[in-house]
């Protein structure tokens, strides 16, 4: 197995330009595949960002030119950070519910990407395991 996903010409672009349930189906799929997620931390910890009704939302990518791509603005001083499947299945989506927090799936420059609860993630994420193997 290939240790890094090689990106065809214009595939980032093209995948932050698709709708939130494109978007979302090749995060799931890349993720089953690679068996990771990234996103950004700096000194202070991980990123946070907000719904527009004040919610928290963690915001994940599937491979880190996409976390790094977002790594502007606000996040400007955050570097992509790589979490293996296994501790975001049973840690993370777990706990980001317990604190009624969202997840906001590859978010492009402006912050924005498809937000769902933490837990029907998780589901999805087994599916496409379930189905892999």
């Amino acid at each position: 197995m290939e240790t890094e996903y090689r990106f065809g010409t214009g595939e980032i672009e093209a995948v932050l330009a698709t709708d939130a349930e494109t978007r979302y189906r090749y995060f799931i799929k890349r993720v089953a595949d690679w068996e990771q997620v990234w996103s950004l931390r700096n000194a202070g910890g991980w990123v946070l960002a907000a719904t527009d009704e004040g919610r928290q939302v963690a915001p994940f990518w599937p491979f880190q030119a996409f976390a790094q791509r977002a790594a502007v603005g606000q996040w400007a001083d955050t570097e992509p950070t790589s979490i293996p499947l296994e501790s975001f299945m049973e840690r993370w989506l777990p706990g980001l519910a317990g604190n009624e927090r969202l997840v906001s799936v590859l978010p492009g420059v402006d912050g924005r990407g498809p937000v769902v609860q933490p837990m029907a993630l998780k589901d999805d994420i087994q599916d496409e395991l379930d189905r892999l193997e």
